[in-house]
C-alpha cells in the first residue's frame, strides 16, 4: 500500500483530500480537454461533427457504463475486503473483474463494428450526420478495450491507494488527445475520424500508463490470475456495480431521446445546441465524480474494518463539498451561459438556442453533487438497492 495514504489511522479529512485533490485535478483537467476537443470538432469539422458527437454519445454512455460497473463494483468489493485485512479475497475480485470487462468488451466490439449502420440509425442519425456518426464510431470502437479498460483500473489502483497515478495517467492522456485532435483535424484534414482517433489514441495511453502500477509492484494487487472463473464473484461484481450502470446508460437512454425529439420536431441545429449544453456540463460531472470517487476508497475500507464513525464524517464531508461545487458551477453559468456557447460555435441561432437552455439546465445542479454522495455512500457499503434509486433519480427527468 502508498505509504502517503493511512486508512487505518490518518484523520479522514486529510485522506479525504488525499483521494480527492488527484481525482478532482485530473477530472478538471479532463474535462477541459474533452471541451477543446468538442470545439476543435466545432471550428475544425464543422456542426455536423458535433452533432455526430452528440448523436453516439448514448452508444459510449452505455458501452461505458458497463466498464464503470464491473471496475466499481469489483474495486468496491475488494475495499471492503481489505478493510476486513483479507487481501487474497481482494486479489481474487480484482481478477475476475479483468475477466469480466475482457468478455463484455470482445461482445460490445463485435456488435459495434458488425452492427455500426443499424446502431447510428438507432440513435437517430440521418443524411449528413448518419455518415459522420457512423465513421466517428467505427474508428472508436477500435480502440474500445483500452477506453473501457481505463475506467476498471482506475477504480481498483484509486482503491488500492494510488490516486495520483489515475491523476498523471488522465492528465497524460488528455493533453496527448488534444496535440493529436489538432494535428489530425487541422494540418492532416482527417475531419471527424482523425477526432475518433485522437480520442482513442489518448485512452490508450491512459491505459498503458495505469499498467504500470502493478508493473512497478506500487500497491497490493498484482497484475495476475490465480485460478479460473468464478462465476459467483462476477455476479456480486455487476450487482454492486448496477448503480453506477443505472447511473450512466439511464443518463444515455435519456440523451437518445431528447436527440430523437430535437430531431424530428426541430432540427441538426438544436441537437448540437444540446451537445454543447451536455458537453458542458461534463465539467461540473466530472468534479462531483471526483468527489464520489474520493469518497468511496474511504467508506468503503472503513465500512470493512468495522468503523462507521469515518464512514459517516467521509459523507458529511462530501456533502459539503458537493454543494459548494453545484453552487459555484449554477452562478458561473448563470452569469456567463452566451459567453460559454460562443466557444464552441459562431452560429448565432446555436448560441441563441443554447444559452438560455443552459441556465435552466444547470439549475438542478445545486442538489445534484449531494445526491452522488449519498448514492456513494450506500454503493459503498454493499447496498446496491438504495444506491440504485438514488442514481435513477438524479437521471430520469
Amino acid at each position: 500500500m502508498s505509504a502517503q495514504i493511512d486508512l487505518d489511522n490518518a484523520p479522514i479529512k486529510r485522506t479525504l483530500l488525499q483521494f480527492f485533490l488527484p481525482s478532482v485535478f485530473a477530472m478538471t483537467i479532463k474535462s477541459i480537454f474533452i471541451l477543446t476537443d468538442l470545439a476543435f470538432v466545432g471550428q475544425g469539422v464543422g456542426v455536423a461533427g458535433l452533432g455526430a458527437i452528440s448523436l453516439t454519445v448514448p452508444f459510449f454512455s452505455f458501452s461505458m457504463a458497463l466498464a464503470e460497473m464491473v471496475g466499481v463494483g469489483g474495486a468496491t468489493l475488494m475495499s471492503i475486503q481489505f478493510g476486513k485485512k483479507n487481501h487474497q479475497a481482494g486479489q481474487s475480485l480484482f481478477e475476475q473483474s479483468l475477466l469480466l470487462f475482457f468478455a463484455l468488451s470482445a461482445v460490445m466490439i463485435a456488435v459495434g463494428l458488425f452492427w455500426i449502420d443499424e446502431i447510428v440509425a438507432l440513435m437517430g442519425a440521418r443524411g449528413e450526420l448518419h455518415q459522420a456518426a457512423a465513421d466517428f464510431l467505427s474508428v472508436m470502437m477500435v480502440f474500445f478495450m483500452f477506453q473501457g479498460g481505463q475506467f476498471v483500473l482506475a477504480g481498483f489502483i484509486r482503491n488500492d491507494t494510488n490516486p495520483r497515478l489515475v491523476m498523471r495517467a488522465m492528465v497524460g492522456g488528455s493533453i496527448a488527445n488534444i496535440i493529436l485532435d489538432y494535428t489530425f483535424i487541422f494540418i492532416f484534414d482527417w475531419g471527424i475520424k482523425g477526432a475518433a482517433l485522437a480520442t482513442g489514441l489518448g485512452q490508450s495511453l491512459i491505459f498503458i500508463t495505469l499498467l504500470t502500477h502493478f508493473i512497478q509492484g506500487k500497491g497490493r494487487l498484482r497484475l495476475r490470475f490465480t485460478g479460473g472463473y468464478s462465476l459467483s464473484q462476477m455476479l456480486e461484481i455487476l450487482k454492486t456495480g448496477i448503480p453506477t450502470f443505472f447511473l450512466e446508460s439511464v443518463g444515455a437512454v435519456t440523451t437518445l431521446v431528447f436527440n430523437y425529439v430535437l430531431l424530428a420536431k426541430y432540427g441538426a441545429l438544436h441537437v448540437t445546441a444540446y451537445s454543447i449544453i451536455m458537453n458542458t456540463s461534463i465539467v461540473v460531472l466530472f468534479i462531483v465524480a471526483g468527489l464520489g470517487q474520493a469518497c468511496q476508497p474511504i467508506i468503503s475500507y472503513n465500512f470493512g474494518a468495522g468503523r462507521m464513525d469515518k464512514v459517516k464524517e467521509t459523507v458529511f464531508l462530501g456533502i459539503r463539498y458537493a454543494g459548494l461545487v453545484g453552487v459555484i458551477a449554477t452562478v458561473a453559468v448563470l452569469l456567463a451561459a452566451t459567453q460559454i456557447v460562443s466557444v464552441f460555435t459562431q452560429d448565432h441561432t446555436v448560441i441563441e438556442l443554447a444559452a438560455p437552455a443552459m441556465k435552466i439546465y444547470f439549475l438542478g445542479f445545486v442538489l445534484m453533487g449531494i445526491n452522488i454522495v449519498i448514492a456513494t455512500l450506500f454503493q459503498s457499503i454493499g447496498r446496491p438497492k438504495t444506491a440504485s434509486i438514488i442514481s435513477l433519480s438524479e437521471v430520469t427527468p
